[in-house]
């Protein structure tokens, strides 16, 4: 009989644990595929165990069998509303505390949901293919058999191979390579010695060029980018050293990064040794670095201590945020962190609102009932929501023993993946002592509730009461004949500018055409444009529908595409245009935003 199930969106069972896999692969930018096989080492956990559940979505399995004898070992596939569960049959006499290793031989769809293959003129030097994955949150599934759930870690190597001139890099340390393996091939390899879970599992490859930033810190990018990407990050060292100050060692002995392509939908992504980001963070005077920061706090708060199911995911974003924000404070003073925590809060409401207050997946804690995709929820949610819990919490225990408490939350969690029970339980005896104070805290009301945060913080609104009464002044203006836009802010000031006028009910014309003719041309900061065509769409302004779809479509950011989108859906008139330039272009998203984004459009 089979075990407990141990994540409603995975097909992994409690008694039979894959500790290890090694991948054997090739890629094939013609037919779109990644090929090869995957054997997996299985830790029995249980008794009697004669079955391995494994996920797998879009795959084509051609043969399964015990690694070491080649014995055959029957599969049965059923369809989950989330992919397939393979359950593989395992020999009897299996004793608890055995292993056995299962190989599997296989190939992806060229639809994989995981993977996003480029053609040249897609790429930046529009002279070879690109090809990168994206695992978080449940598609590695698209990539490998595997159990694909946080609540297992396991560590990894890999073979890869390439078309020759091509590299392949991977969320692990590269360990050999032949530029030249014949067949008109190239070969890498590739070793994780810690374990990781398997949404963390990372391959990029194409033509690809390297920039060192210290001994430690690396950053890849295509000729176009690599330089700028050089420039743009390079005090990468100064940010990992503030973060172990805060969290203690970085274990991971590399932290090298890889500027995308434009289509790849998140800011970045925390993919251990490798982190992959957006290119919409080289603004050219590292304005948006804090994006970085916040990958790099992942090397602790997620990929070392990790959320064992979706449900707790703001076990690995909360805490990143907050540490982010602890960083920030450090780097550059306690009201920049306020100015953060606070435009954090306006990201938040934008969620609460798209989702509605009421709604469950505006809980901190969400649950999953094995149907809802966790993409489908995707929010700032667990990120600012998760924060401000900190926040909260910090605010009756002390700056000072939290700092204390989260160095040793990093050594009592390290390598393992909890629940928020687990942190409820170990941060109420850390701060034994405070039993007293900390019963004021409703635990279960800021997991559960849902809506905006159940106690509102008190941050210190210097920077943000600038910046508001400046907006207040800007909308006010009817004459802009000689007037320059150069209020001194930083970029969260101007951010906050922006938002708030967005959250007003109506802006009038003219400060937003001014806008357009005098700031949008003179910034490539990202953030800044996306919220000034923001403001052009809540006013109707189709005189800059041009504008709007040229940044709809010259990247596929989901932070700035699909509240686009959806804006620009909305003006009169412009409905059909908005499904029209997307079907147009829905091949140059990446999978996972490209279904968002339909969604969003009602297709």
């Amino acid at each position: 009989m089979a075990g407990e199930k141990v994540d409603p969106c995975s097909s992994a069972r409690a008694d039979a644990a894959c500790t290890h896999f090694s991948l054997d692969l090739t890629i094939d930018f013609a037919a779109k595929t990644i090929s090869g096989s995957t054997t997996l080492t299985v830790e029995i956990r249980g008794d009697d165990v004669r079955e391995l559940h494994l996920d797998g979505k879009d795959l084509s399995i051609d043969a399964t069998t015990l690694a070491d004898s080649g014995e055959r070992l029957d599969l049965v596939e059923k369809a989950t509303p989330l992919g397939m569960d393979y359950t593989i049959h395992l020999p009897a006499g299996l004793e608890k505390g055995s292993s056995v290793k299962v190989k599997l031989v296989y190939s992806t769809s060229p639809l994989a949901s995981g993977v996003q293959w480029l053609r040249p003129e897609q790429t930046a030097v529009k002279e070879h293919p690109f090809m990168f994955t994206q695992c978080q949150a449940i598609h590695a599934r698209s990539l490998m058999p595997c159990q694909d759930t946080p609540a297992f870690k396991c560590t990894y190597d890999a073979t890869m191979r390439t078309p020759k001139g091509l590299r392949a890099l991977m969320s692990a340390k590269l360990v050999d390579e032949n530029l030249n393996a014949g067949d008109n091939i190239s070969l890498f390899k590739f070793e994780q010695k810690t374990a990781i879970p398997t949404y963390l599992l990372a391959i990029v490859a194409g033509s690809l060029f390297s920039r060192d930033l210290s001994e430690r810190c690396r950053v890849w990018g295509e000729q176009g980018t690599v330089d700028k990407a050089a420039y743009e990050f390079e005090e990468v060292e100064k940010m990992l050293g503030a973060a172990e100050e805060l969290l203690g060692p970085y274990v991971w002995e590399r932290y090298d990064m890889v500027v995308l392509p434009p289509s790849f939908p998140y800011g970045g992504m925390e993919n251990p040794m490798l982190t992959f980001l957006t290119p919409t963070l080289l603004a050219g005077d590292r304005s948006l670095v804090n994006v970085v920061v916040h990958e790099i706090v992942h090397s602790w708060t997620g990929n070392l201590v990790t959320s064992s199911t979706w449900e707790h995911f703001w076990l690995n974003e909360g805490f990143t945020v907050f540490c982010e924000r602890k960083i920030l404070g450090r780097l550059e003073g306690r009201l920049e962190r306020h100015l953060a925590a606070y435009e954090g809060l306006n990201a938040l409401r934008d969620s609460v609102e798209h989702f509605g207050e009421d709604s469950p997946y505006t809980a901190l804690c969400p649950k999953f009932d094995g149907s809802l995709d966790p993409d489908d929820v995707f929010s700032s949610v667990p990120y600012e929501k998760g924060s401000n819990f900190l926040f909260y919490l910090e605010s009756i225990v002390g700056e000072e023993a939290m700092n204390d408490f989260l160095k040793k939350y990093v050594i009592r969690f390290s390598h393992k993946s909890i629940t928020t029970d687990d942190f409820q339980k170990f941060f109420t005896e850390f701060f034994a002592d405070k039993a007293e104070a900390l019963k004021q805290v409703q635990w279960e009301e800021w997991y559960n509730r849902p809506g905006m945060p159940i106690v509102k913080n008190k941050f210190d609104d210097t920077l943000v009461t600038k910046a508001t009464n400046a907006a207040d002044e800007f909308i006010a203006k009817t004459d802009f004949e000689g007037f320059t836009f150069d209020y001194g802010f930083s970029t969260m000031q101007e951010i906050v500018f922006y938002d708030h006028l967005l959250q007003k009910q109506s802006v009038p014309a003219a400060p937003i055409k001014f806008l357009m003719k005098s700031r949008f041309p003179n910034t490539s900061n990202a953030e800044l444009r996306f919220r000034i065509l923001s403001l052009c769409m809540k006013a109707n302004l189709t005189e800059f529908n041009k504008q709007v779809i040229d940044f709809l479509t010259s990247q596929g950011r989901m932070k700035f595409v699909r509240p686009l989108f959806r804006l620009f859906a909305k003006v009169p008139g412009n409905a059909y245009k908005a499904t029209e330039v997307f079907k147009a272009h829905r091949s140059q998203y990446h999978n996972i935003a490209a279904a968002m984004l339909a969604k969003d459009l009602g297709l």
